[in-house]
């Protein structure tokens, strides 16, 4: 593929993601169609389905691309060397400031969103960059060496149940850092890891 070619190629891809987004969000996953999407980015609908293979596998993108901007958002505020066990942990800290601070409307909305098919999409991002931690902290001896997959679904239980309660609880703040607590209780491969309670 020639740099020309690539920047097209690119550029379509990053006009489709764009457009599905603003569609998804606005009328929902089922209500959108493909057509809707390749019309408005100006593409045929084979030309989308050569880049994606389905609907479902362009919302899976638009999901990805919305977590890992808001990872590296975080990332950001973060040390370069902060180890796996402290990222996993202030990764968790942000998601439930960002609850308290902003609600359903923050930026982990994906994870709220009414619409079904959405929210699992947002979710499954999520998993996937927690189990990329968790792989990476079971390496070092971090984290307990159980399989990734299941530590992955179990993390993120915890951190969906704690936001799904966020309203019924009384001390927010202090629900949230019980469930940190339990968090590094559970991934912790010896002793429990240190992490900075919400003030």
């Amino acid at each position: 593929m020639s740099p020309k070619s690539f920047v097209k190629t690119t550029a379509t891809v990053d006009s489709l993601i764009h457009c599905a987004a603003k569609y998804f969000h606005k009328f929902g996953y089922r209500k959108t169609t493909v057509d809707e999407i390749a019309s408005e980015t100006h593409v045929s609908k084979k030309t989308l389905y050569s880049i994606f293979s389905s609907k479902e596998a362009l919302l899976r993108e638009v999901a990805w691309r919305d977590t890992m901007a808001i990872i590296g958002k975080f990332s950001d505020t973060l040390p370069p060397s902060t180890n796996p066990d402290k990222f996993l942990l202030s990764l968790c800290r942000y998601i439930f400031t960002d609850r308290i601070k902003y609600g359903k409307q923050g930026d982990f909305r994906g994870i709220h969103i009414d619409d079904n098919d959405i929210r699992k999409s947002y979710r499954n991002a999520l998993k996937r960059v927690v189990k990329d931690f968790y792989d990476e902290g079971a390496e070092n001896g971090l984290f307990k060496p159980v399989d990734s997959v299941f530590a992955t679904e179990v993390v993120v239980s915890m951190i969906i149940t704690a936001l799904e309660h966020f309203h019924k609880a009384t001390e927010p703040v202090r629900m949230f850092n019980n469930a940190m607590a339990m968090i590094a209780d559970t991934i912790a491969y010896k002793d429990r890891i240190k992490f900075d309670q919400m003030a």
